[in-house]
């Protein structure tokens, strides 16, 4: 993981600095694995996060925190007894491991000053957050207690002595001297590749802080120790012993990188191994780290609703497609029902020759040949009773017939609009987009419409459409149906290019004009492209993009949102390519 324990030391000498005198005024526990302090310091407050969950396990100021359960569970409630009130007197970190220890001096049952001692155990999926009383070195109590059930070395209990995770044996990086690092290097099978060598034996640092310590020397991450002579082990030793200085002394270069615009991992050192344009330095490491789990945390949320919402709407679309295929099988049935019609005509024709039964054998005076066939009859109707009842049977297919093919227009149009609904979740950036996709599917009936709290306001300024600049040419770009209506029926005007994907589910896309000039060839296409790229299209080839303009466009009264019609359009074939994408949406 990431956050390894050049990050905690990052991290534990910024706090260090902060916040030691810092007041905790309240605790809470907004998550089953994660507890907020917060902290007043000379006139400025701030929020701890102490994380034990599994793989995202850390300590790090925050400027931002998830809400809280409207009870407050045991541990929390532990806490609040022993800490709040108190001071906090240091920060620090046994080593590189990646523990920290919160020293507090807090005012006990009896009015006296005590010690308490807040320990973060970062250790994947074994992390945790004790509260101990150090002067006997006594579990208070866990986030998660561990029983003998669990664990016969160590077990973490209320009332129990507390006892240290087991020691790694693992050198600090400024520490260890050159033959010992030598014979610590050659102590490990000759097959060991010099990244696993590393990690084996430094302490306090990752996969990912062991490859870009490799990167420096310019050596291959995969060398096999039998390949390494003693040129190779003293570059190594030589970059670890100045990464470790730099570390012991408190000098850091917190980084995140991003790629793809988005949050991809972070650091306590410069990642040199990365593109320059893919480094974004921080001031602190509690800053990297904020700006990285926020990102990530707003990610998540946005997925997990996203996938909430489009869950709910391939529903819809089943339960339309099952319908549809229903009134295609209605029609069908009622197509093949014209030899009702046949029957109920040579019954009438034949009703002088012909007597009650079960059958009657005529000729089909509609055949050439006058081909002699067999009419089933009802014995206890007539003729002209059994040809009425054709006659009606097929009049009822008829009208069932033009009924159906109405109601699957019908259902076609629900089918494009909720298509419209799935292109709208895949373009979403946003939780404020996302809401508005859910807000919209309440008015529509998709969605229960929820009573909205008295202190809670809707949404009053709605999200807008992407605004890019191309040579001088903006264009906008909606990314669900609220932004396509505004977009369409207010943002653009009379002589604006219109641009949406020929009968695909999609984005509306509009070409500003405002001086009313010739809008060239390659901006009408480079539109296309990002009008084919935002639709149900965008990883097909030659897509079908129409374009008219705003003038030709208008929507019909009582339309869903983001429908309309219009007219006077050309169409044009593109391929949205997503590097070709990348380089218009980030000109």
């Amino acid at each position: 993981m990431s956050f390894d324990g050049l990050v905690l030391r990052a991290v534990t000498i910024d706090l260090q600095e902060k916040l030691c005198g810092a007041r905790i005024d309240k605790i809470y526990q907004p998550t089953k694995h994660e507890i907020i302090l917060t902290l007043r310091q000379t006139g400025a407050t701030y929020k701890l996060l102490l994380s034990s969950l599994a793989q995202e396990a850390r300590v790090h100021l925050v400027s931002q925190t998830a809400p809280n359960p409207p009870e407050p569970p045991l541990f929390c409630m532990v806490l609040r007894k022993h800490l709040e009130g108190g001071k906090i007197l240091s920060f620090s970190q046994p080593n590189l491991e990646r523990i920290l220890e919160i020293n507090c001096e807090v005012i006990d049952e009896l009015g006296d000053k005590a010690l308490r001692k807040i320990i973060v155990e970062i250790m994947g999926k074994h992390s945790n957050i004790l509260l101990i009383e150090p002067g006997e070195n006594k579990i208070i109590d866990a986030l998660r207690r561990i029983p003998l059930s669990i664990s016969r070395y160590r077990q973490i209990l209320p009332g129990l002595t507390y006892q240290s995770p087991p020691s790694q044996d693992k050198f600090l990086p400024w520490e260890i001297k050159e033959n010992d690092f030598y014979q610590r290097m050659l102590a490990l099978p000759f097959t060991t590749k010099i990244n696993k060598a590393l990690l084996k034996i430094s302490m306090g640092m990752s996969p990912q802080t062991i490859n870009e310590l490799i990167f420096r020397t310019g050596l291959d991450p995969q060398l096999a120790l039998e390949f390494c002579g003693e040129y190779e082990l003293s570059l190594l030793w030589q970059e670890l012993t100045k990464i470790g200085a730099e570390i012991k002394e408190g000098h850091f270069a917190p980084e995140v990188i991003n790629k793809e615009d988005q949050p991809y991992t972070f650091s306590a050192i410069a990642l040199t191994s990365f593109a320059a344009s893919e480094r974004q330095r921080f001031s602190t490491m509690n800053e990297a780290l904020n700006y990285y789990y926020l990102y990530k945390d707003q990610a998540n949320t946005i997925q997990q609703k996203k996938g909430e919402l489009t869950g709910l709407v391939k529903k819809e679309i089943q339960r339309c497609e099952k319908k549809a295929a229903l009134q295609q099988e209605a029609i069908l049935e009622a197509e093949n029902s014209t030899h009702y019609r046949l029957w109920g005509e040579l019954l009438t024709a034949n009703l002088h020759c012909l007597t009650q039964g079960t059958e009657a054998q005529v000729r089909n005076y509609y055949d050439p040949n006058g081909e002699l066939i067999s009419i089933p009859l009802l014995p206890h109707l007539t003729v002209g009773e059994n040809a009425q009842r054709y006659f009606s049977r097929y009049q009822k297919s008829k009208k069932a017939s033009v009924k159906a093919k109405e109601q699957l227009g019908e259902t076609k149009k629900e089918l494009n609009y909720l298509f419209s609904l799935v292109n709208s979740l895949e373009n979403v950036t946003d939780l404020k987009e996302i809401e508005e996709i859910r807000e919209e599917m309440r008015q529509t009936g998709y969605l229960k419409a929820t009573v909205k709290k008295k202190n809670k306001s809707p949404l009053s300024q709605p999200s807008q459409p992407q605004k890019i600049v191309l040579d001088s040419w903006t264009i906008y770009i909606g990314k669900n149906n609220r932004q396509n209506d505004l977009l369409t029926m207010k943002i653009a005007k009379t002589e604006d290019l219109w641009l949406h994907t020929k009968d695909i589910p999609g984005s509306h896309v509009v070409i500003k004009n405002p001086n009313r000039k010739t809008i060239p060839s390659p901006i009408i296409e480079k539109a296309a492209l990002l009008a084919a790229y935002h639709s149900q299209a965008r990883y097909s080839t030659n897509v079908p993009v129409d374009y008219t303009k705003r003038q030709h466009v208008w929507k019909p009264q009582g339309a869903k949102p983001g429908f309309v019609l219009y007219t006077h359009q050309h169409t044009l074939f593109v391929t949205p390519d997503p590097a070709k994408i990348k380089e218009l949406l980030n000109p």
